[in-house]
């Protein structure tokens, strides 16, 4: 069974014992238990390290590192877990419910840490090295570019998608925002043909951008037509609430005043600030979730036990009136049997004042209605405890 663990809780239990002693624990290899450590910032103790600490010698214990924006401070480990999420059981819920989230750095303190790791963001007009996706959408629309100049006739959706100076400046664009995030681990993905389904994902954290034309004032889901296409140059860069939403979170765009370029310092800054804050709205959410989740599921437990206790109080009932009802039987029984007795002695007492019937046959008769009398007779041999229990059983 996995066990939840805040990345401090871990952090100490790493550096409180040897790895393969601890991951007996959690059920898991130390190799296993190592990468969990990896995935959520934890350093571990190097090699030979409690082999020196046991020999009184001087180790070096890593400081606990502070949490990266977007990740979850919470992590699952052990048997079915080795996640920092995962599915949650009747037992997680029903568990105690620690205090609401808490965050010792305030946004504030996150802005300057991630503007101190980011530095200046710049967007050469000339890019000496691409980020690995704009490289590999580069190298396709070479292949297309190829394929046209070899080909009479190319489809529309085979013709190089990034020939015009517009779409060569948000490549550039990209490029530097995809470089600068990945300092804080922000992972880049771009959907669509167009390239303007833009993913930067932060440990759980997935926000959509879109880096395309502004809208027209007044008319929402429409950009600058065609025919304005070849002389306007301007984009506009939006972090959306969700894949699919209009709804946007933060949006930057080309003014008389400034340029997409020299706002990329404080886009940056702010994506990933963005998925900080997602975080722990999520984590407020989660924690409400769960005290929620719990109250339904003890009601439910309340209304089972209920039921149970109903049910029990019937299946008492029953086997009470069961017994009544093997009582009066047996009762019916034992009367039946008695009276079977008394009037084979009446026959027996008849025939002593009567010679002219045989004796060898009565006392045939005799037997054989005396044994039905013993047969039905609940008094002989506590048959009368087999049947309660029989009824017992069967109720």
């Amino acid at each position: 069974m996995s066990e939840r663990l805040t990345r401090k809780a871990l952090y100490d239990l790493v550096w409180s014992e040897p790895m393969m002693t601890l991951a007996t624990r959690f059920k898991i290899s130390d190799v296993a238990l190592k990468k969990t450590c990896a995935r959520a910032g934890i350093p571990t103790p190097e090699r030979g390290y409690w082999a020196k600490k046991d020999a009184g010698k001087t180790v070096f214990q890593a400081a606990f590192p502070l949490r990266p924006p977007g990740m979850s401070d919470e992590i699952e480990i052990g048997a079915g877990g080795n996640t920092s999420y995962g599915y949650w059981t009747e037992e997680d819920f029903l568990a105690p419910i620690g205090p609401p989230p808490e965050f010792s750095e305030s946004i504030e303190t996150v802005r300057a840490r991630v503007a101190e790791a980011i530095g200046q963001v710049t967007v050469p007009k000339k890019v000496l090295m691409w980020h690995p996706i704009i490289d590999r959408l580069l190298k396709e629309d070479e292949k297309r570019r190829e394929k046209q100049l070899s080909e009479s006739y190319t489809f529309s959706w085979e013709k190089p998608r990034f020939d015009s100076a517009l779409d060569r400046r948000r490549l550039r664009i990209l490029n530097s925002l995809f470089f600068a995030l990945a300092k804080m681990n922000g992972k880049a993905s771009v959907r669509g043909r167009e390239t303007l389904e833009i993913g930067i994902s932060f440990f759980q954290q997935h926000l959509p951008l879109s880096l395309d034309r502004p809208r027209k004032p007044n008319r929402r889901s429409q950009v600058i037509d065609s025919a304005e296409e070849s002389s306007d140059m301007r984009l506009c860069l939006s972090i959306s609430k969700g894949w699919g939403s209009e709804e946007t979170l933060s949006t930057w765009q080309d003014d008389d005043a400034h340029k997409l370029e020299a706002q990329m310092t404080e886009i940056a800054i702010q994506v990933v600030l963005t998925a900080e804050i997602k975080y722990r709205e999520n984590a407020w959410h989660q924690h409400e979730w769960r005290i929620k989740r719990r109250a339904q599921l003890e009601e439910e437990q309340r209304k089972r036990k209920l039921e149970a206790e109903r049910a029990e109080k019937e299946r008492q009932k029953r086997i009470e009136q069961s017994r009544v009802n093997g009582l009066l039987r047996d009762a019916a029984a034992f009367q039946q049997a008695g009276e079977i007795r008394k009037y084979v002695e009446a026959i027996r007492q008849t025939l002593s004042l009567d010679e002219s019937h045989s004796i060898e046959e009565f006392e045939g008769w005799s037997r054989w209605a005396l044994t039905q009398a013993d047969r039905i007779d609940p008094a002989i041999e506590g048959k009368f405890l087999r049947t309660i229990q029989d009824e017992e059983h069967a109720s």
